[in-house]
């Protein structure tokens, strides 16, 4: 995958994923219409969800029909040239009217992360980052906090009710222990766009799948931070835990998570 093919499909998902979040807005403001569907336990879904998903998909066919689509409605496989998607990462969010939510995109060939978009509609804040080229917000770059400190440090955390409760409060009192402050807000995708804009220092989550958290791993990364290999891990559709941080919080985030940050990119 050349640069200048890398360019075109970023610039070409930067239009459509903002598109898609408008789609989602229209939805949000008329929420208390929808019909909402429960895949697992506090796991909703929604037709705003599932149409957000079909016009993402419905534009990369025509600008990229080569390339496969995996997305956490519509399903895929892992080809050689996927793209990844959430069209509403924090859909309880969404559906309760809590306006932290984002319609999220990562592009991968052959196992390797190129693109991470995460677009937060209601505040207007688009991350975008290729591999190599740095992070961005609404195209300022950004990076990570640079904090040193885990008494000054605000750890962002994340929760699925897939996993075992007693893993995640023993996460949350080992966090304590260190001295972390925390902050779980209900989606995985823009608390990571947080930590490359340097608001969070470091997120955790030990349950999550690769659409969660494969942009925003590379937006921490392109941004300066450290970032488990989650398709190293546990495959583009397995699923499991994800950690992120600026540098200098590398061994405690480890030692809470009991997970392990990719030291070589």
């Amino acid at each position: 995958m050349t640069p200048d093919e890398l360019d075109a499909r970023l610039e070409a998902m930067t239009s459509i994923i903002r598109d898609a979040g408008r789609l989602a807005l229209d939805f949000f403001r008329d929420r208390g219409s929808l019909t909402i569907e429960h895949k697992g336990q506090q796991d909703l879904v929604s037709i705003a969800d599932r149409a957000v998903e079909e016009l993402i998909r419905g534009e990369l066919a025509a600008h990229f029909p080569e390339d496969a689509v995996l997305g956490e409605e519509g399903g895929g496989e892992d080809a050689a040239q996927t793209w990844v998607l959430d069209p509403i990462d924090g859909t309880f969010n969404f559906l309760k009217g809590i306006p932290c939510w984002g319609v999220v995109a990562a592009y991968v060939a052959h196992g390797r992360t190129e693109l991470g978009l995460t677009y937060d509609p209601v505040h207007g804040e688009l991350f975008t980052a290729r591999r190599g080229g740095g992070s961005f917000r609404n195209g300022v770059p950004i990076r990570v906090s640079g904090n040193r400190t885990v008494d000054t440090s605000c750890l962002a955390l994340a929760y699925s009710f897939r996993q075992p409760k007693e893993t995640y409060v023993g996460m949350v009192k080992a966090a304590l222990d260190l001295g972390f402050e925390h902050r779980r807000v209900g989606s995985t995708a823009v608390q990571l766009g947080w930590v490359a804009d340097g608001r969070c220092d470091a997120l955790a989550t030990l349950l999550c799948a690769s659409w969660d958290a494969i942009a925003g791993l590379l937006l921490v990364e392109e941004a300066g931070g450290c970032a488990t290999d989650f398709i190293g891990d546990h495959g583009l559709l397995g699923k499991g835990g994800a950690i992120a941080c600026t540098p200098a919080l590398a061994s405690e985030l480890e030692a809470l998570s009991g997970l392990r940050l990719r030291r070589e990119r």
